[in-house]
């Protein structure tokens, strides 16, 4: 999913609620949410000329991190369908601590000299600019489920001493089931309390700058979001 996808829905959105205003409401609203944020992944060295090749994988995780976000959506007629735009500005780390490690350098690229230094790798990996499109289904009055499409830009924030390479960003895709209540708490103003699961597509990147400049390492990795989430709208 591109974000050209995420602004033409947004449009369609709007051009749907102001064609058909009179047969569904306008919803405008925000959201605060509790988030566990999970990550797995694995780093591959490549063996070069003659080296070993390696591997190291890691598991981390941040709990109860707090998140708000702001939403607009269209709530038809159409037996209760939902179609939403959601955004949650700012970012999140991945783990609640730095990961560290020590590789000891051998050789380097135009270098002749046999060398032996230690060299400390840190990396604390973010997430930010979370994008979601979605449609919700009611199952009753007030239980209903949802689904959608949502991308996430993950920042790696390694930190290597001398030319040790370095991962770029990337953005991910993923996909959003979510459950819950919902219902009226005034004229014209609304509440959703609901459990949502974020599952992202497999992160791969492949670092530049190393030391030997034939010897690139990979990362492949998970990402998976999950939030508690409470919202209020104002219906119009």
């Amino acid at each position: 999913m591109k974000k050209q996808i995420l602004t033409i829905f947004v449009s369609m959105m709007f051009a749907l609620a102001s064609s058909i205003a009179n047969a569904g409401s306008f919803n405008i609203g925000v959201t605060g949410a509790l988030a566990n944020i999970e990550g797995s992944g694995t780093e591959t060295t490549n063996a070069g000329d003659s080296g070993t090749a390696n591997s190291n994988s890691a598991s981390v995780d941040n709990k109860a991190v707090p998140i708000a976000s702001v939403f607009a959506e269209y709530e038809s007629d159409l037996y209760g369908l939902v179609l939403g735009f959601e955004h949650i500005p700012g970012s999140a780390d991945v783990s609640d601590t730095v990961e560290e490690r020590t590789d000891t350098e051998t050789s380097v690229t135009g270098d002749t000299t046999a060398n032996s230094d230690d060299r400390v790798f840190k990396a604390n990996a973010e997430v930010e600019n979370y994008n979601l499109i979605y449609v919700e289904f009611p199952i009753n009055e007030t239980l209903f489920i949802g689904a959608g499409l949502s991308e996430i830009d993950v920042n790696t924030n390694e930190v290597a001493s001398s030319n040790g390479g370095n991962y770029g960003n990337t953005t991910l895709d993923g996909n959003m089931y979510r459950i819950g209540f919902k219902g009226p708490l005034g004229d014209n103003t609304k509440y959703k309390f609901f459990y949502e699961m974020n599952d992202f597509d497999t992160l791969k990147l492949t670092s530049t700058g190393n030391s030997v400049a034939d010897e690139t390492n990979t990362i492949s990795a998970d990402l998976d979001v999950e939030m508690l989430k409470f919202a209020l709208s104002y219906s119009f």
